[in-house]
């Protein structure tokens, strides 16, 4: 039976299709608040393509979807690449927009925005690297922002260069496997040279002693530990710890397996008494409210040194 003359040909396009646009789908959507400017291609790009493949739409970008024959389906794949445009555009700062070409093929323009801005070379790896090697936990800064300022480096760095992977398909000895384990060492070790050495070289020490090195996560987890044990709160500063802290807590300078060093502890203690200079006989190593002349009471080993301060003005 034929159809009736006027009729338009329909086809149901499934809503899991790359091929179908919802009602939420529309040209004026900003997909991301990142704007796309001279210098940060890659943040823009990742942002981009995330919210692209969360909706099936980033195999236009990439050229995965083909065009087409149906008449239909054609015409559905037209009117993607006008919306995908304008969602691209809409995300594209207004300085550079008049620098871009005009195109209705997404996957056009997307390589053309990656040939003009993803421009990459030896001076910004070479900074990359750089920053990434002076990063550390400065004194008052959070294990948790030093832990993400060395993330922001290692994301910019990765996307210059890239681990090595396997292209062939037929690969069986675990590259990618082992390139992202050798990854995560050189990061693991890297944050923590970076820490702030006072406070948790002995958690370095223990950590790099174990047999089986723990995964970059795992160390930031313990770390964080660390810092709630020592600090108090993560939000709070880390600071240095002094030498009454290990007087009255000598806990917290390790498990019972990894007891803290005394002799170390104790000479620190010394030079810090070194320091202390009594207002009443003006002795060195000791204040007015520990000091013997003053209260007069002086313990067996005293002998005889001086007890008054006439005494102690006649001995210099």
């Amino acid at each position: 039976m034929s159809k009736p003359e006027g009729t338009v040909s329909t086809t149901t396009i499934d809503a899991l299709s790359p091929f179908y646009l919802g009602s939420h789908d529309i040209p004026s959507l900003t997909l991301t608040d990142i704007k796309l400017g001279p210098n940060n291609y890659e943040e823009w790009s990742r942002s981009m393509k995330m919210s692209l493949k969360s909706r099936r739409k980033f195999g236009s970008c990439d050229g995965s979807i083909s065009k087409p024959t149906d008449s239909v389906l054609l015409e559905q794949w037209e009117v993607i690449h006008c919306t995908i445009i304008q969602w691209i555009m809409r995300t594209i700062d207004p300085s550079i927009k008049s620098s871009i070409s005009y195109f209705e093929d997404a996957r056009l323009l997307w390589d053309d925005l990656a040939e003009s801005f993803a421009t990459v070379d030896g001076a910004k790896i070479h900074a990359l690297k750089e920053d990434l090697h002076n990063c550390k936990q400065e004194k008052g800064m959070t294990v948790t922002s030093y832990f993400g300022a060395l993330k922001v480096l290692w994301d910019a760095l990765a996307n210059h260069e890239p681990i090595f992977a396997c292209t062939c398909g037929h690969c069986t000895c675990g590259i990618i496997k082992n390139a992202l384990a050798r990854q995560d060492s050189e990061r693991l070790h890297k944050f923590l040279m970076g820490l702030y050495r006072s406070i948790y070289g002995n958690l370095r020490s223990q950590l790099l002693s174990l047999d089986t090195l723990p995964t970059l996560n795992r160390a930031f987890q313990l770390t964080i530990q660390e810092e709630r044990l020592k600090v108090g709160s993560p939000s709070v500063p880390a600071e240095p710890l002094d030498v009454a802290a290990f007087a009255v807590r000598p806990a917290i300078s390790g498990p019972p397996n990894n007891p803290p060093d005394w002799r170390a502890l104790r000479a620190l203690e010394k030079q810090e008494r070194r320091k202390l200079k009594c207002s009443h006989c003006t002795g060195p190593g000791h204040e007015a409210s520990s000091c013997f002349i003053r209260t007069q009471k002086f313990p067996d080993w005293w002998g005889d040194r001086p007890r008054t301060l006439e005494e102690v003005a006649s001995s210099l």
